[in-house]
């Protein structure tokens, strides 16, 4: 308890410090300032944020066009729903805790699968797209693709294959 206080205090004057830094580089610029004001205003964020999520976004873009994009792709893969899954396991609701424990599945099998293939792979036109698109499908609320993977590959062919009795033939 004691040093969660600490490390959020710490960390709470931290990012103080580096927002007045910003904000006062900033106000030697009208020219950036204003324009900023104004979208920090309309998004209902502090400029330094914008400008901090710039100066990192930036050269991971950067990083990306040289290296082809994995680093962001991977993020993209897994700040998200790492976000999403400690949210569902600190819900009470078990619906949640499924999809993700489906997407991470299906995330590590891509991963292993990929991994075993990248010679191959790189030879794709548009694969980094191809690949964060199909990651961003399986854990969109909407799509929920990494069920449609489990439920058409996984469970049908791997869960037998596993010799892992069927949790709906169990309540039968």
């Amino acid at each position: 308890e004691e040093f969660n206080n600490l490390f959020n205090n710490m960390a709470s004057n931290a990012i103080d410090k580096v927002k007045e830094k910003v904000n006062s580089v900033l106000a030697k610029y009208p020219v950036i300032d204003e324009p900023l004001s104004k979208v920090a205003g309309n998004l209902k964020i502090d400029k330094a944020f914008i400008v901090i999520g710039i100066v990192i976004a930036v050269p991971l873009i950067i990083y990306s066009v040289y290296t082809g994009g994995s680093l962001v792709i991977d993020l993209i893969g897994f700040v998200f729903p790492m976000y999403a899954s400690i949210k569902a396991i600190e819900s009470p609701e078990t619906d949640d805790d499924t999809l993700w424990l489906t997407y991470w599945l299906g995330f590590s099998l891509f991963k292993i699968i990929e991994g075993s293939a990248d010679y191959l792979l790189q030879y794709i036109p548009f694969y980094m797209l191809i690949k964060v698109s199909f990651l961003v499908w399986c854990y969109y609320p909407k799509t929920q693709g990494a069920k449609v993977i489990y439920s058409s590959v996984i469970k049908p062919y791997v869960v037998p294959a596993l010799g892992i009795e069927d949790a709906d033939k169990k309540e039968k």
